[in-house]
Order: structure tokens, then C-alpha cells, then sequence
């Protein structure tokens, strides 16, 4: 029985130190952050076509997930774009776009966010060679998938001061060894928890052939001007990390050590339970 005991032990203690396969947060952002941000209202030229101040970060309370506050939020104004920790490949498994938003009333040109190209090119350039949208351009203020060479999905029409989650999906589909397509989710009742349930939009053709995602922006055009609030702001590689954190604005993922407490812990119980008999 002792030496069962150890395989036991042993097996727990391997299984636990193994890194969760797949798993990866790349970009994670609340209200407090927005020094995370940088305004990039330029285009492919260079040529500056606005001003603004890219986000700031507030303090009342338009987002509220299963009655709970999420806290501060960014308020853009200016197509500010942030960097992802480490850029992402083309893959099968793909990567995940969370976040919440909030269009405010009369402005309607623009609102989302989207996934730009690896960073290792030019700000200006990333501004606009995007991998994939999800929001709108222009005053449809329809939320649909969208690439720099593909027009606008159907998709889910929000209204001025309705807050929203929003989920997309981007991926490789047929080995292209580029981001070409891509899933819509979104859930208008966050007084119940985020629960998105099936597809608004599935398997639609992203037509930018780009390889890597480096960057996201957020839409908030400064010409007209607009404002648009954004919290909870998320880039992860699965759906359950997704949810987390669009639902408690945290995306946990346990370290291979704190997994390896807690199975010494659980083997603690097991021999004490052994032991009493």
C-alpha cells in the first residue's frame, strides 16, 4: 500500500507541474490602465488626421457584469492602440477578443476594436493593416466581423448608451498561415453574467492574409469627435479564459507551483485518511 501510495504521489506531482497546454493571456486591460495606450490617429502616410488623447481612465459605473461594478473604464477618443505581450502566429487554435463597450449618444461613426499587424512594423503602418475588426465603421452601429479586404458581417445593432459584450474569434482555417477567419459573439443582458452561447457570426472569410497580431486599437474617431467606452479589454488564446475575464475583468491561471501545492495538499489528505483507518 506504501508503495502505491508513492506512484500516487509521484503521478500527481508530475501531472501538476506540467504547463497548461494553449493557455496564454496576451493582452488584459481595465479603466486604470489607459497609460497602456497611445493615440494613433494617423494614416498608412503617417499623415496625422486628428487630435485626441487617446483614453482616460474613468471612474463611474456604466458596466456592471452579474450586478457587480467593473470599476474604472477607458473612455477613447482617438483610436488609441496598445501592444499585445508578445506577438501571435496564424494557428488552428487561433486567438480570442473580449471586451466590453459602450456607444454614447449622438455619436455613431465608429466603435470596437481590432487586432493590427505584428509590431515589429511602423505605428502608422499597424493602424491600418488590421488582422480582423469587431465592431463597425460608419453609422450602421452594427457589430459584424470585419479585414482590411473584406467589408462588414452581419452581425448585432447596438444602441446609443446600451452596453454590450463582445467576442470574436480569429483563426486559421486550411493551413494558410494566416488569420482568415473569424467568429462573432455578443450578449446585451451583463445583469445576468456573460453567457454567449451560439455564434452570431460564423466562419467568416478574413481576406487580410495577415500572419501576426501584435497590436489592437480601440474605435473612437476624433474628427467627428466621438467617445466610446470600453472596459474589461482582453487577448487570450481559449474561450474559458475569455469568459473569465470579460465576465470579472481577472484571468487567472495557475502557476505550475500553485498547482503543486495543491496536490501535495490533496496527497496530504489522502495519507491522514489512510492513516485514521
Amino acid at each position: 500500500m506504501r508503495n502505491k501510495l508513492c506512484m500516487y504521489a509521484v503521478s500527481v506531482l508530475v501531472l501538476a507541474a506540467l504547463p497548461r497546454a494553449g493557455a496564454e493571456v496576451l493582452f488584459l486591460s481595465a479603466g486604470a490602465d489607459s497609460s497602456a495606450y497611445t493615440n494613433s490617429w494617423v494614416d498608412y502616410t503617417g499623415t496625422v488626421f486628428g487630435t485626441g488623447t487617446g483614453c482616460t481612465a474613468e471612474t463611474a459605473d456604466p458596466f456592471r457584469v452579474n450586478g457587480i461594478s467593473q470599476g474604472s473604464y477607458i473612455a477613447a477618443t482617438s483610436y488609441p492602440m496598445a501592444t499585445l505581450s508578445n506577438p501571435v502566429s496564424a494557428s488552428a487554435q487561433g486567438l480570442w477578443l473580449g471586451f466590453l463597450m459602450r456607444p454614447e449618444y449622438p455619436d455613431t461613426w465608429a466603435g470596437g476594436v481590432r487586432l493590427s499587424v505584428d509590431t515589429s512594423l511602423p505605428a502608422d503602418a499597424r493602424n491600418m493593416q488590421f488582422a480582423g475588426m469587431a465592431g463597425w465603421w460608419g453609422n450602421s452601429m452594427q457589430v459584424g466581423l470585419a479585414g482590411p479586404n473584406s467589408g462588414p458581417s452581419a452581425g448585432y445593432t447596438v444602441a446609443d448608451g446600451e452596453s454590450i459584450a463582445v467576442l470574436a474569434h480569429f483563426y486559421d482555417t486550411g493551413n494558410s498561415g494566416t488569420f482568415n477567419t473569424g467568429d462573432l459573439y455578443v450578449d446585451a443582458n451583463l445583469a445576468d453574467g456573460i453567457s454567449l452561447g451560439a455564434p452570431l457570426v460564423s466562419g467568416f472569410t478574413l481576406e487580410g492574409a495577415v500572419a501576426s497580431i501584435g497590436s489592437l486599437g480601440l474605435a473612437a474617431d476624433p474628427v467627428n469627435p466621438e467617445t466610446r467606452n470600453y472596459d474589461n479589454i482582453l487577448v487570450v488564446t481559449t474561450a474559458e479564459e475569455a469568459l473569465a475575464g470579460l465576465n470579472t475583468g481577472v484571468v487567472a491561471i495557475p502557476e505550475p507551483t500553485t498547482l503543486m501545492l495543491c496536490a501535495l495538499s490533496g496527497l496530504g489528505a489522502l495519507l491522514f485518511s489512510r492513516h485514521r483507518k
